[in-house]
């Protein structure tokens, strides 16, 4: 029996695909092209438990980033099937090779840190599902709902919130390179729904609405699962966490409903209508199963 591969590997194995890699890579520099400078060692000293806990984020980080790649090159097809204009179908596949992009730089982090750019992972993903029981147009179109009005929205704001707290100059460039990034992951999700939801019909329109509780769970669930709750950390070591752009479960909970109350359901309820605020209430009894994982960014 095959051995399973649960390693997800960020160095760069055959030299003669180095040259295109570097291409593409650079050619996705257009925010922060300075996070190629990667300095020799981090500005400040650290405690090892602080370095160790800083780790820990950026290899979870860089998983979830790869993972998200996955998210999007998944949602292309589904684009084709639904008659798409092109603009929909370049910009999804520049998404996905952001995220592909991003766990490189975050392996990067992880460099400087101390650590290696290699994750123990189980590599086998569900990265988005297929809504067979939708019709066609309404596929895509959850799928953009929750990766990017929801999930991308929301973690675009976490990650705006770490990036404030954080003085490393080298980690702080990467930041501003995946926070820009993620601006444009959100966007292409609101900007497909507001051209597309005024020509569904009856019944496309129904298969939207009728997820939106699933998707709202989901969400919620998924995003509370990497927010901990628990003691601070020992007040010696709170500044210099602060300094690499920790922030506390509760904090970023409050991020969390903050964005979905005044982000993310107006902005659907303003094209969708009523259905989307009684959607957030209910979602509590809707059923987790079906949904694939959310490309979080906490």
């Amino acid at each position: 029996m095959p051995i399973k591969p649960n390693l997800l590997d960020l160095n760069v194995r055959n030299e003669r695909l180095r040259p295109e890699h570097e291409r593409i890579r650079k050619s996705l520099l257009i925010r922060q092209p300075g996070v190629d400078n990667i300095p020799e060692r981090l500005v400040r000293d650290y405690p090892p438990g602080v370095m160790s806990m800083t780790r820990a984020a950026w290899k979870h980080r860089t998983w979830h980033e790869h993972q998200s790649a996955a998210v999007f090159s998944a949602i292309f097809p589904q684009l084709i099937e639904a008659g798409a204009s092109i603009e929909y179908k370049t910009t999804i596949l520049r998404c996905a090779m952001d995220e592909i992009h991003h766990a490189e730089l975050c392996a990067r982090v992880l460099g400087l840190l101390g650590g290696e750019p290699v994750v123990e992972a189980d590599l086998e993903l569900t990265p988005a599902p297929r809504h067979a029981d939708a019709p066609l147009r309404s596929r895509p179109l959850r799928n953009l709902i929750f990766a990017s009005c929801m999930s991308e929205t929301i973690g675009g704001a976490l990650q705006a919130a770490q990036r404030e707290l954080t003085e490393e100059p080298y980690i702080r460039e990467v930041l501003d390179q995946l926070s820009g990034d993620e601006v444009l992951h959100a966007r292409i999700g609101w900007l497909y729904l507001g051209d597309v939801w005024p020509g569904l019909d009856t019944e496309e329109r129904k298969a939207v609405l009728d997820y939106l509780p699933l998707a709202f769970s989901s969400i919620e669930s998924a995003m509370l699962g990497v927010m901990p709750l628990g003691p601070p950390p020992p007040a010696d070591l709170e500044p210099h966490l602060r300094s690499l752009g920790w922030i506390s479960g509760d904090e970023a909970r409050e991020i969390l409903y903050q964005v979905i109350d005044e982000v993310v359901v107006p902005q659907l309820e303003s094209v969708m209508g009523s259905p989307v605020r009684e959607a957030w209430k209910i979602r509590s009894s809707a059923r987790t199963g079906g949904v694939s994982a959310a490309p979080i960014r906490y």
